[in-house]
């Protein structure tokens, strides 16, 4: 017959039942989240020493949990995932702010010296006044997505992983903005 011991094998139905019923709810996870909240938004002011970010940063997570719940087996499992989601966070908000430096640098290098004669400032804000009015039209994940893919640089998949839509989505919701604000442009 085998090597061994001989395994007892539940029917699929009963085994797939046993792994749901000991998987955590929505609300056992919340109750967790928010016994561990200032622990977790601790851990992210130590790596960012911004106490408002920080925060800002545990409320994400919480906004996350009904996602998540299903994938924990245990109280203590979820202090843990929590606790790296918090980390994760910081880490990817550090990065995120030294994207942002990088790209500041590389402006004022692109422009340093250069000086705008009056109507060219003032052309220019008047582009930037009609993309923004376009933009305000957008919906708001329309908007969120442009944002995440063209000032934060994630990745669309990432995107779509974190505002919970298919990768199918990320894509028109970007064109839709892109197409918008470029019409907008073409009526001035």
């Amino acid at each position: 017959m085998g090597w061994g011991r001989a395994r007892t094998q539940l029917p699929a139905d009963d085994a797939a039942g046993q792994r749901r019923a000991a998987r955590l709810t929505t609300e056992e996870l919340t109750r967790i989240f928010l016994e561990i909240r200032p622990s977790l938004e601790r851990a992210i002011e130590r790596r960012i020493h911004d106490r408002d970010t920080a925060q800002d940063l545990a409320q994400d997570i919480y906004l996350r949990l009904d996602r998540i719940s299903d994938l924990l087996p245990g109280e203590e499992d979820a202090r843990r995932y929590l606790m790296r989601m918090a980390i994760h966070a910081a880490l990817y908000h550090q990065r995120s702010e030294a994207r942002h430096v990088q790209l500041l640098a590389g402006a004022l290098t692109l422009f340093e010296g250069h000086v705008a004669d009056p109507e060219e400032h003032a052309h220019a804000q008047d582009r930037l006044d009609i993309i923004e009015d376009a933009l305000a039209e957008l919906p708001a994940k329309c908007r969120d997505v442009l944002y995440l893919t063209r000032i934060e640089g994630l990745p669309r998949e990432e995107v779509a992983a974190r505002l919970g839509v298919s990768l199918s989505l990320v894509n028109k919701y970007v064109l839709l903005a892109l197409k918008h604000c470029e019409k907008k442009l073409g009526e001035r």
